[in-house]
């Protein structure tokens, strides 16, 4: 009786935790999309019937070309079922890469001719600030909070909700030979620890080099750690700090040490043997891969989309492996890599309604779960992962859950016209601390700052 009325009041203390969750309006990774409660949400009249277009990304016959047209026919099949002759059509048209696609939408824009609702690449948020709707007018304060908060980094923008994170296809973390490491008597982090009690976790900096040094065996060829560049942004945030400020007009990081020991860690990890230059060899990313799966690398800073088949690899070649976010300093980060949804407010509002409510049926657990299921992309909504098309996939790959659930470490992201840009820069002069491993942290810094402020200037 008495474990009968503790589990009860378990049970009781867990739901009053969810129910304040909810009701707080500060809840969620963007706090200022949860300051009101309730806004007006765009609703299809279905007094005629709406044909409307939607743009993405990649081919027919790509993961996400295969999984949105399945999600249209469904929703397609049901609007003529429930609203014969008033129904709902969705058109979906495949515009190639992310950047084709980005010069197609904002010519498009310019002439009127574009699409109502399409994908966007993450980074290309603000380009489309003018036209895109606050995506607050097609979910509610409710349904916002049900999403995986951590999906959402580069969703706001300028005060607007503008991207519903719906294609993120990847997130960048450590795979690592959980056998290899075992036999050279490194203990790794049990993940579901560090998931639970993220604060108290030891997976650091310096741990992660111990066990990537207790790994190495130059002679035959084995390192315990390999990438195929460094990580600027995570560096950063990895430490408490930012490389720019929100709308990416001001360079956070000049003046800050932690830029620096950032890249003197990162530089480290080559000069102190348990890693390979990344600038030794042409290809490395792709041999890096290869030497993996042949058991000559302990740990590979890679994506969440190569689980699947870095399971496989694992699995044929005799090892088990595991996940875990890069180490940390003073907080965990995992970035959000993809695409996500974006509606345009240039068209008429019949068209502007129609997407909403086909987006809000995207969102729905089921449709979300078999995108995910047929793409092997992150759930964006959290009550997706419990439904049956998802729960056979993370059945036979469980590591594919983990990495969905290390998005909770996402913050979030700065966003402004410059970003692209500038991540550019920055990402290629870092690597001076491969390429001119002569050259001084403190000028390599100033390098780095030098080009990354002409980027801010030039594309304000």
């Amino acid at each position: 009786m008495k474990k009968l009325i503790t589990l009860l009041l378990t049970v009781a203390m867990i739901l009053s935790m969810v129910a304040s969750a909810l009701a707080d309006p500060n809840a969620g990774l963007n706090r200022e999309i949860y300051v009101d409660k309730t806004w007006d949400i765009l609703e299809a009249k279905h007094d005629k019937e709406v044909t409307i277009t939607m743009w993405i990304p990649n081919s027919a016959t790509s993961a996400m070309g295969v999984g949105i047209q399945d999600l249209a026919d469904k929703f397609n099949a049901e609007q003529k079922d429930r609203y014969p002759g008033k129904n709902i059509a969705v058109i979906i048209e495949y515009q190639d890469k992310s950047s084709t696609l980005n010069e197609k939408l904002q010519a498009a824009i310019l002439s009127g001719n574009n699409p109502v609702i399409s994908a966007v690449g993450v980074s290309s948020v603000p380009l489309y600030e003018a036209r895109a709707l606050d995506l607050r007018r097609v979910f509610t304060y409710e349904q916002l909070q049900q999403q995986s908060q951590g999906m959402m980094q580069y969703s706001l923008y300028s005060g607007k909700y503008m991207l519903n994170p719906y294609f993120p296809s990847a997130s960048n973390i450590i795979v690592y030979n959980k056998t290899l490491m075992e036999s050279k008597g490194v203990a790794m982090p049990d993940v579901n620890a560090l998931l639970s009690d993220p604060d108290n976790s030891d997976w650091n900096w310096d741990a992660f080099k111990a066990a990537a040094k207790a790994v190495t065996d130059e002679a035959n060829g084995v390192y315990g750690f390999a990438a195929n560049s460094l990580d600027p942004v995570g560096m950063m945030f990895q430490q408490g700090g930012a490389l720019y400020n929100s709308n990416v007009t001001e360079l956070k990081f000049v003046g800050d040490e932690r830029f620096a020991n950032g890249l003197e860690f990162w530089r480290s990890l080559v000069t102190e043997g348990c890693m390979l230059n990344p600038n030794s060899r042409s290809n490395h990313g792709t041999i890096i891969v290869s030497e993996f799966y042949e058991q000559k690398v302990g740990m590979i800073y890679t994506t969440s989309s190569n689980i699947v088949k870095f399971t496989t690899e694992a699995a044929n070649a005799g090892f088990e492996i595991g996940v875990l976010p890069f180490p940390k300093q003073t907080q965990f980060f995992t970035n959000q890599g993809g695409s996500g949804i974006i509606i345009l407010d240039n068209k008429p509002i019949e068209e502007q309604e129609a997407a909403a409510e086909f987006l809000r049926w995207l969102n729905a657990a089921e449709n979300n779960a078999h995108m995910c299921a047929v793409s092997g992309y992150m759930p964006v909504v959290i009550a997706a992962m419990d439904e049956a098309a998802l729960q056979d996939v993370y059945a036979s790959t469980p590591l594919l859950k983990t990495a969905t659930e290390l998005m909770q470490f996402g913050i979030t992201s700065p966003q402004g016209k410059a970003k692209a840009a500038c991540d550019s820069a920055i990402n290629n002069y870092c690597k001076m601390i491969w390429s001119e491993p002569d050259t001084s942290i403190e000028d390599i810094v100033k390098q780095v700052t030098d080009k990354a402020q002409y980027e801010i200037e030039a594309n304000q």
